[in-house]
């Protein structure tokens, strides 16, 4: 499965003692930018080239540091479920998302992550998600009615996915329903995950990075007005529900503390399900046998799904059908590919001992199509998931797992089943003959802009 690449380079690095440290593990190229490029443009080939020439752990310099590539299942699991306590996660990504998601939840570790997990916890429970759902219908029926319109979406549906999630996460998590101030906050929020993959990170040089840095000065203003707002005047949102919190003792968390979460919450929220959606939609299109399946499967719905009181959490769990698709379509697009920790002692993983501070890149693109647990790892089989398998627990990981196991990861399922149905009811999917997608996977997974993807009314 492995694709041939040239020989590994070998050059200079910004951290050569952590290059040292790291000197008993396979060289899977030491030059700066080289493996940053190769997870850029081919990070498949790149990775399965690694795993097939210097097997499950290998050193590289990614982002300007020594990384070890871990590219194994058995690896996910001992470093996201972390049974020790010995991996960081505010370690591992505070490079790439230090100074523009501070503080988030992914950015904390033992204690202080237990405990403002628990402050946010009550917004993800069934109660929250039904509200929140129903909510929604209305809103994504009206958005698709504009895309049927529209007769097609340009650079794949990307840019009307990033819009409706965006605009869905900031009624729900702020009740921010203005127009202008949802664009405002799409475009910023656009530049602060675009700043994560920037390679300079001067900010008087590099030009993506700063443009990210003023996007989120922006977004902090905007974001504690509101939180001011909150206080004053409690809604039904999240932030209301962060503002009126209080821990065991009492404490509330401070304006700062809020607006941190809220940003890291609002980015997580909705990019991460655009590009889940915008997957799922270009597969359909080139499956058109799934369109009728899951049409089927819609049919045999009764009565339809509604916001008027109907259990909306259960009617969307009842497709079946529809979730193997979308556990699917995660396999091989997770919205997220690779995953950062770093090492808080000495430890052993897949039998290789790792030194304190070394800095991990873990990769559920790989893990998950992986041929050693996956049949056919790059073809679109949602069958596979019909019935159980005898696989890894971390062969399939899209949403992380252990402590930082995704927050919000039954309402993006049930958002991508609502927004699938509302859309498979009423079109057919297709794309230009002869387009062939090409997808990047940092530092989301998306589509290469320039094909439309085609919506035509069902007949």
């Amino acid at each position: 499965m492995s694709e041939p690449l040239r020989p590994f380079p070998v050059g200079g690095t910004f951290n050569r003692a952590g290059w040292r440290a790291l000197s008993h593990l396979p060289t899977a190229g030491g030059a700066p930018f080289w493996a940053d490029f190769q997870i850029l443009r081919r990070p498949l080939a790149f990775t399965r080239a690694v795993h097939g020439q210097l097997g499950p752990v290998a050193r590289s310099v990614i982002g300007g540091q020594p990384q070890v590539l871990l590219l194994s299942a058995g690896a996910l699991e001992t470093v996201l479920l972390d049974r020790e306590r010995v991996f960081s996660a505010k370690g591992g990504w505070a490079s790439l998302m230090g100074d523009l998601f501070p503080r988030g939840l992914l950015l904390r570790d033992g204690e202080e992550h237990r405990h403002h997990r628990r402050l946010l916890l009550p917004s993800m429970k069934r109660e929250a998600l039904q509200g929140y759902l129903q909510r929604m219908v209305e809103p994504v029926r009206s958005t698709v009615t504009q895309w049927l319109q529209a007769g097609q979406l340009p650079g794949l549906g990307l840019p009307a996915m990033r819009h409706l999630a965006l605009s869905r996460a900031a009624d729900l998590l702020l009740a921010l329903q203005d127009g202008a101030e949802v664009r405002r906050a799409e475009r910023d929020f656009g530049e602060l995950v675009e700043a994560s993959t920037a390679l300079i990170r001067l900010p008087w040089i590099g030009r993506r990075y700063a443009r990210g840095l003023r996007a989120r000065t922006r977004l902090v203003a905007q974001l504690l007005s509101l939180t001011h707002q909150r206080r004053a005047q409690p809604g039904p949102d999240l932030l209301s529900q962060l503002a009126g919190a209080r821990d065991e003792d009492g404490h509330q968390l401070r304006d700062e503390e809020i607006v941190d979460h809220l940003v890291f919450l609002m980015m997580a929220a909705h990019d991460t399900t655009a590009s889940a959606l915008t997957s799922a939609l270009v597969f359909l299109a080139q499956h058109p046998e799934w369109q009728v399946r899951l049409r089927e499967e819609l049919a045999a719905e009764s009565p339809s799904l509604n916001a008027d009181g109907t259990d909306v959490m259960a009617r969307l769990a009842a497709r079946t059908q529809m979730g193997q698709v979308i556990r699917e379509v995660l396999r091989l697009h997770p919205p997220v590919a690779f995953l950062q920790r770093q090492t808080l002692r000495d430890v052993e993983v897949e039998g290789v001992k790792l030194p304190q501070g070394a800095l991990l890149t873990l990769v559920p693109l790989h893990v998950q199509r992986d041929i050693q647990w996956w049949d056919l790892p790059d073809t679109f089989r949602p069958q596979r998931f019909e019935k159980a398998q005898a696989r890894h627990p971390y062969a399939w990981a899209p949403f992380g797992g252990g402590a930082h196991l995704c927050l919000g990861l039954h309402l993006a399922d049930a958002q991508m089943r609502l927004v699938l149905g509302e859309v498979l009811r009423r079109a057919v999917l297709s794309l230009p003959a002869g387009a062939q997608p090409q997808w990047r996977h940092a530092p989301m997974t998306h589509p290469v802009p320039g094909i439309p993807l085609r919506l035509n009314p069902l007949t």
